[in-house]
């Protein structure tokens, strides 16, 4: 498509009055390049669980430990679940600080389906060591059973993962071939050992992970909720852990014990305040090296994430198509106490078959390059699993995506045209928007209504010229969907992308310098990856404020905040995908679901109010509601929702009771940070009784939670509301 064609076909597309040419741009077909071998049918998802050749069930299995030396002489704990008979097999390598405090050694996280007769996930060891792997559990240094001290992706631990992966590619029992796989911390050690360049080292799926530990922590200087205080205390406290008594390596080596604390990110000082990139965040830094890695990479990320945003991914981004390369993008969350990708038994398929292909050399189909799934639900909703269709590609950034330049005016308006004349909109900013994102101070720009569908997918861009009277303050500037108003006016909108900047860091990350009040700068905010379907009759909205649930609001307060429009001023850029080929999500998510969708169970409500608020779950800090459930019903999820009364952090957790009446270990939770709400959801919850814990994580005393517990049959249709 050529550069005028293309700009043409976006207008029309955004409802600037051009005529339209979309007829010939939107059938629903395979995405160009994608192979013939991995093709669906025309109008058909991919359904990973019918690939066929897919390697079988052949092996008893053993397990053996290894304490490994590393350049330094400290020694890493490694575990080895393989075939019990003699011969080389393909390595399959998970490398976690969680080990023994927060996560099993048989890989359940990264593979919570398929599970065993009682329910229990059986996990990388359980799934891949009986077809014919070694599945290697590492501890990283300092963790689990490993000795050494914590150091936070740093240089010792890119030493440690590139001496195990070769120790593994040149034991006698491999076949001289690894891949590594983890999700969020443990997804972010495969991109690590990616940039070693280690020997064997072929191939490496990522899920939600990140290559630099700056993008754990900031957004251009604007620190992530929660997150944020991650490298400075709380992965500390977790290497501490094992060392008290009862953890699992205390009494080892006590002279261990705390050492990581000079490692961890407290020691660039007030860089943790200012979001400057120091020394500490460059010695963790490893997206170049990945970025080059010359191995194929299957990456998944959710856009929504709330733990890893979506901008860890960005190196992968920066690789730029790169023919191998596969992307999973979708609309989910962390997927804490649930489920990495929010897709059941097709992330197990496709995982299958990414190592059958790559490790164990069979011929089988990978799917397609790029799919990113989409969802029409709310952010809520989107973030949990919900899902609508799907956008297969040949690449991310996606082949068709041109970048359409919208100018801000002054009077509100999200325009293709600039503005003739300079112009200017202010707001005072405050620290209201950590609970209530649309009633902060901030100023917002909206495009006419969608006059037809708009994917956007890829990386968006946003030249902001502002002005600010506070020495220090957050600049953040969502984007929304916004619905076409209900018969009383009212709109929903629901966050699709969000930039932000500390003004300081306007000329890099590294090099800060000071803001002058009232002095128009010129930045260039990084923004989330995009994934979204733009329906007919929706609005794209830009709202700048300095605060927001997403960031931690220390520097919130400023007393005019001025964004500049104009001819050279304020511009955003989309990535519009005028190859929108779209099709329906409805491959199955378990592997015995029903053909036809039943009778969901009814809707159940209730409130709960803990006695106290505080980060431990106790007796005074929780409050319990029990529910059955029944059978008879088609019950594929369980979505439970709460509100507190007042702005509190909820955390949610789901346990089952066991025959001798007690209650056994989370089978569900949800814990996003949120002030406002919480949510979770819970996959084919079996008959019987239950209970949600409701811990009041950061609430006023007494505070009132008001829950909502929706039973969703097999097609996603929920129960009547009793």
């Amino acid at each position: 498509m050529t550069s005028m064609a293309s700009r043409r076909w976006l207008q029309a597309a955004l409802g600037f009055g051009v005529a339209a040419l979309l007829a010939a741009t939107t059938a629903t077909t395979p995405a160009a390049g994608t192979t013939s071998a991995d093709r669906s049918p025309p109008n058909q998802a991919f359904d990973y669980t019918e690939i066929p050749r897919l390697s079988e069930n052949r092996y008893e299995t053993v397990k053996e430990t290894f304490e490994l030396p590393m350049h330094d002489g400290v020694e890493v704990h490694v575990e080895v679940t393989k075939p019990k008979r003699s011969g080389q097999w393909p390595v399959i390598m998970e490398s976690s600080p969680y080990h023994g405090t927060l996560a099993d050694r048989e890989g359940t996280r990264i593979l919570p389906e398929p599970r065993d007769d009682e329910g229990n996930s059986i996990g990388l060891t359980g799934y891949f060591a009986p077809k014919g792997y070694a599945v290697v559990m590492m501890d990283l240094r300092g963790t689990g059973l490993s000795d050494g001290c914590l150091d936070h992706l740093g240089p010792n631990d890119a030493k440690d993962l590139k001496n195990v992966v070769e120790w593994a590619a040149s034991q006698d029992w491999s076949n001289g071939r690894v891949g590594m796989t983890g999700h969020s911390y443990v997804g972010s050690t495969p991109s690590l050992a990616a940039a070693m360049n280690p020997q064997g080292l072929e191939t490496v799926v990522p899920s939600a992970g990140l290559a630099r530990m700056y993008d754990h922590q900031f957004q251009a200087g604007v620190p992530y909720f929660l997150q944020w205080a991650g490298p400075m205390f709380a992965y500390e406290q977790l290497a501490l852990e094992r060392d008290l008594p009862g953890g699992e390596h205390f009494g080892q080596k006590p002279e261990e014990t705390g050492c990581g604390l000079p490692n961890s990110s407290l020691t660039a000082g007030e860089a943790q305040t200012s979001g400057e990139y120091t020394h500490w965040h460059a010695e963790r830094d490893w997206t170049a090296e990945a970025t080059a890695a010359d191995i194929p990479v299957f990456m998944v990320h959710g856009v929504n994430d709330n733990a890893a945003r979506v901008p860890g991914m960005e190196w992968f981004t920066e690789r730029g198509g790169r023919e191998g390369d596969k992307l999973w993008l979708g609309q989910w969350d962390h997927g804490s106490g649930c489920c990495p990708t929010r897709r059941g038994i097709q992330w197990t398929y496709a995982l299958h078959a990414w190592f059958d292909n790559h490790l164990m050399q069979r011929k089988v189909k990978t799917g397609p390059d790029v799919e990113m799934f989409l969802s029409d639900g709310s952010f809520e909703g989107a973030r949990t699993g919900d899902r609508t269709e799907i956008h297969t590609d040949s690449q991310w950034p996606p082949a068709s995506a041109d970048m359409l330049k919208l100018y801000p005016t002054a009077d509100g308006a999200l325009s293709d045209s600039a503005p003739t004349t300079p112009g200017s909109a202010s707001f005072a900013g405050d620290p209201s928007g950590f609970t209530d994102p649309q009633g902060t101070g901030g100023v917002e720009f909206v495009t006419e209504p969608m006059q037809q569908g708009v994917l956007l997918g890829g990386q968006p861009q946003l030249d902001l010229v502002a002005s600010v009277t506070a020495p220090r303050v957050h600049l953040i500037a969502n984007l929304y969907d916004e619905s076409p108003p209900d018969e009383d006016g009212a709109v929903e909108r629901r966050r699709i992308s969000q930039f932000a900047i500390n003004p300081e860091l306007r000329s890099g990350l590294s090099t800060p310098a000071p803001v002058l009040p009232g002095v128009p700068y010129e930045m260039e905010p990084p923004g989330f990856a995009m994934a979204h379907d733009l329906r007919e009759g929706h609005r794209l909205v830009m709202r700048v404020t300095t605060s927001d649930p997403d960031k931690v609001p220390t520097f919130a307060t400023d007393p005019r905040v001025t964004v500049m429009t104009g001819p050279d001023a304020t511009a955003l850029r989309v990535p519009v995908v005028s190859d929108r080929s779209l099709v329906a999500d409805d491959v199955p998510f378990e592997l015995d679901a029903p053909d036809e969708a039943g009778t969901p169970q009814p809707t159940q409500r209730a409130s709960v109010s803990p006695a106290l608020g505080g980060p431990e779950r106790t007796a005074a800090t929780v409050a319990y509601y029990e529910f059955d459930v029944d059978e008879d019903f088609d019950n594929a999820n369980l979505l439970v929702g709460a509100v507190p009364s007042m702005p509190a952090d909820i955390d949610l957790y789901v346990q089952r009771q066991q025959a001798d009446g007690t209650w056994g270990a989370d089978v569900a939770s949800g814990a996003s940070g949120s002030l406002e709400s919480e949510q979770l959801r819970m996959d084919r919850p079996e008959p019987g009784r239950y209970r949600v814990e409701v811990h009041n994580w950061a609430g006023a005393p007494a505070t009132r939670v008001d829950l909502t517990l929706t039973f969703l049959n097999s097609a996603g249709e929920p129960g009547s509301d009793s």
